[in-house]
């Protein structure tokens, strides 16, 4: 019998954080998922000993693969996955024991739901909180509101094809997140700190995102320009958007929109 619930975590190099990730998920109430780990390509010695000895566990699966950054092995993992739900985490996080039992009572009464986080609390070389608001499509033009680390129905990740894997330097989840809303369907948020997620000095976003910024950006909107006009006209109908000209034809909207986003002006 398939399990419920397939957890894909990606792991490069992750060794000294990967048995805490795992002992939490034991801890999860919903016990009906099976554990995939994607070692993408790890070189350090202590991971690949750590991998090694949880490929003798149940319900646990160590796949293998060269290393292809974070969306390709998201994607691996999610092709291996036998789960009707695929828990999306890091290595080095962990969720509340009750996030599992939680997230899918949500996807159960809410069809119209595909995606399920929650709040967030920050620990290791930063700490504080952060609230995602997930929502609808509208939610997402400007930036992204929801953690990577999610439950997501599988259906729904095989429709929109996954991750997107020539983003290589971050923002990859907001970009599969925006297919997905794209479908008229929403972000969950559970108002509850069920997601801890680790800082260190290895972070995606500070060392690979934060800098590339403008670029990654501007390669979502160029993909996704027909869909951003589309919303862009509805708000302005709805007259949601406040002008600072009596007249804006779309092609200035669009040299604004790029240049707020990528940071040309603040």
């Amino acid at each position: 019998m398939n399990p419920l619930i397939s957890v894909v975590i990606p792991c490069y190099n992750d060794g000294a954080f990967l048995p805490e990730t795992i002992a939490k998920l034991q801890l999860q109430t919903e016990k009906s998922f099976e554990i995939i780990i994607v070692n993408d390509g790890s070189t350090d010695e202590k991971t690949l000993a750590v991998l090694k000895q949880f490929e003798t566990q149940e319900n646990i699966k160590v796949l293998h693969k060269e290393n292809g950054r974070m969306s390709a092995a998201r994607n691996y993992g999610v092709q291996h996955a036998t789960g009707k739900y695929i828990a999306a985490l890091d290595a080095d996080d962990y969720f509340d024991p009750s996030f599992f039992d939680k997230a899918i009572k949500v996807l159960e009464k809410e069809p119209s739901t595909a995606v399920v986080t929650s709040y967030i609390k920050y620990f290791g070389n930063k700490t504080g909180n952060s609230k995602p608001r997930g929502g609808n499509a509208f939610n997402f033009l400007f930036s992204n509101q929801c953690p990577a680390c999610a439950m997501v129905r599988k259906d729904i990740w095989d429709q929109v094809g996954g991750y997107d894997e020539s983003m290589k330097l971050g923002y990859e989840d907001w970009e599969f997140y925006i297919r997905i809303t794209q479908l008229n369907l929403e972000v969950h948020v559970i108002p509850e700190y069920l997601l801890y997620y680790r800082q260190t000095d290895k972070s995606t976003l500070k060392n690979h995102t934060h800098p590339n910024r403008a670029g990654i950006i501007e390669y979502i909107l160029e993909k996704h320009k027909d869909w951003y006009m589309h919303c862009l006209t509805k708000l302005i109908d709805d007259k949601q958007v406040i002008y600072t000209e009596s007249r804006i034809a779309y092609a200035t909207i669009w040299k604004l929109l790029k240049n707020r986003l990528t940071g040309k002006y603040k």
